[in-house]
C-alpha cells in the first residue's frame, strides 16, 4: 500500500483582519502574605464636643429667635383683638394669634427634635 503524499499549497494564506491578543502567563515564583495594617476605630460623637455643641447652640438659638418674633406678633396681634371695634376684626385677629401659636408650637417641635438627635448621638437618651 502506498502512502500518498500530502501536498502543502505554495500560497501564504492572507493575515486575518483580526488579530486575537494572547496574553502570556506569568506565575510569581513565591506568594508574600501582605502585613497585617492596624485596626481603624472610629471615635463615637461624644469625643468631638466641639462640632456637636455647635449645633446643639444653634438649635437653641434659633428658637430664642423664634420665640422672640413670634412671641411679638402674637402680642400685637392679641392687642388687635382687644381694640377691636367689630366682633368680625376680633375674631380675625384671634384666629391671626391662634396661627401665630400653631408656627410657635412647630418651630418648638423642630428644635425639640434636634435637640433629641443630638443627644442620642452623645449617648445621652
Amino acid at each position: 500500500m502506498k502512502k500518498s503524499r500530502v501536498t502543502r499549497p505554495s500560497v501564504k494564506a492572507q493575515d486575518p483582519d483580526v488579530i486575537l491578543w494572547r496574553p502570556k502567563i506569568v506565575l510569581a515564583t513565591r506568594i508574600e502574605q501582605p502585613r497585617r495594617r492596624p485596626p481603624v476605630t472610629l471615635a463615637p460623637a461624644a469625643a468631638h464636643p466641639d462640632t456637636t455643641g455647635s449645633r446643639f447652640d444653634t438649635a437653641i438659638l434659633s428658637l430664642a429667635d423664634a420665640s422672640a418674633s413670634l412671641a411679638a406678633r402674637a402680642m400685637n396681634t392679641r392687642a388687635r383683638a382687644v381694640e377691636a371695634a367689630s366682633a368680625r376684626e376680633r375674631v380675625t385677629a384671634t384666629m391671626a394669634a391662634y396661627r401665630l401659636e400653631a408656627s410657635f408650637d412647630q418651630v418648638l417641635t423642630g428644635t425639640y427634635r434636634q435637640v433629641t438627635a443630638l443627644m442620642e448621638e452623645r449617648g445621652l437618651a
